[in-house]
């Protein structure tokens, strides 16, 4: 396969919108790009962006309960878990 025809998913972005003709939906774009870096974009309307969100919802909400409980550990407001130091 040539560069010309090999096209990878390049950026893909969701946002709510807090203000204008969207305000309080999500709405995003999808970027590919190839080899040659020749590109084409789709626009993500809000009537499609549910369907990303619930497709990255579960690893949303894992990440976020993993950032707090580093936050709070580093700010020392909870104990670090134990180390698992042995061998099998």
């Amino acid at each position: 396969m040539s560069e010309r025809d090999d096209w990878k998913l390049r950026k893909i972005e969701l946002e709510f919108n807090a203000y204008g003709k969207n305000k309080g939906q999500y709405t995003g774009s999808i970027r590919f790009q190839n080899g040659d870096f020749e590109s084409f974009q789709f626009k993500i309307r809000p009537d499609m962006a549910q369907a990303y969100i619930d497709i990255i919802a579960d690893d949303i909400v894992r990440g976020a309960e993993s950032l707090g409980e580093r936050l709070l550990v580093s700010l020392g407001l909870k104990e670090s878990p134990p180390v698992n130091t042995t061998v099998d």
